[in-house]
Parts: C-alpha cells; structure tokens; sequence
C-alpha cells in the first residue's frame, strides 16, 4: 500500500468519489477515488470532502486508489482539543458535540430541528422552552380555559 495526503479538486457526489491533486508530485490530478465511509450496506453513512479540503489516500499495488478521511493542517484547526469529546461543526455554525465526561449531548443549530418518530419521545427529567417549565410551570387561572404558563423554571 501506498499513502499519500493531497487537496480535493472535485467532487461527484452521486458515485461517493472525488479526485485529488497531489503536491508533492507538482500536482498531478488522481483518477476518481472511492471515498471511505463507515458504513454503505443496511447503516448507512454519508461523507464528501470539500473542494480545497486535505485528505488522507491510500493506494493498492494494483493502483486503486481511497480516500481514508481528511485531516488537519496549518491553516484548518481541529474545533476542539479534548479526548473526551467528539464533535461535528458544519460549515453553517451549527455542533453537535457529546462529551463522555459530562455525559452531555450538545447541539447548537443555526437552523430548525426536527425530529420524527414512529412513537413516543420519552425525557426523563424536566424539558425547558424560553424558560418556562414543562414539569414546575403554573397558571393564574383555573378551569377550562386558563392562562398562560408562568415560569417554574
């Protein structure tokens, strides 16, 4: 096996390939390689390289070429240093981040979240939206047709 880092030049997302340029040979331009992704049969998992992005390929002897997974340089920093966390930021902004130290799952979207499910969404512990408690809010009024909920938060 052979390996080498060089810098996408383009994509084809349809196919999961891309060529790349490598530097260090005055940029000769690859043929379409398969990019590498954790899992293509019933788990299904979705990855492209940006244009202009760093990445890791290795070589067959028989000259076939993959895409390993991109990687870090000078100029692209990793978004957080910590070995407890792991942790996506897409271009918008948004992260999601879970940290085994904590046991916290953090997301911070710059966009709408959905979730869709078949039944039920169960939380255990208390569910908080612009500061009003799901579980301690109260109401001025009672009967069929009351207030607003008040804090509890």
């Amino acid at each position: 096996m052979e390996e080498k880092t060089g810098i996408v030049k383009t994509i084809y997302p349809d196919r999961c390939t891309a060529r790349v340029a490598f530097e260090d040979e005055e940029d000769l331009l690859s043929d379409e390689l398969q990019i590498v992704v954790r899992g293509s049969l019933k788990n299904k998992a979705y990855w492209m390289p940006k244009v202009g992005e760093h990445v890791f390929c290795s070589f067959t002897k028989q000259g076939k070429g993959y895409i390993l997974g991109s990687i870090y340089s000078e100029e692209d920093k990793p978004p957080v240093i910590d070995e407890g966390k792991r942790h996506i930021t897409f271009e918008d902004g948004t992260t999601v981040e879970y940290d085994t130290k904590t046991h916290t799952l953090s997301i911070q979207s710059n966009g709408s979240i959905n979730i869709n499910a078949a039944g039920n969404i169960n939380v255990t512990g208390d569910v908080v939206a612009d500061g009003i408690s799901l579980k301690n809010h109260t109401h001025t009024e009672t009967g069929a047709t009351t207030s607003k909920p008040i804090g509890g938060g």
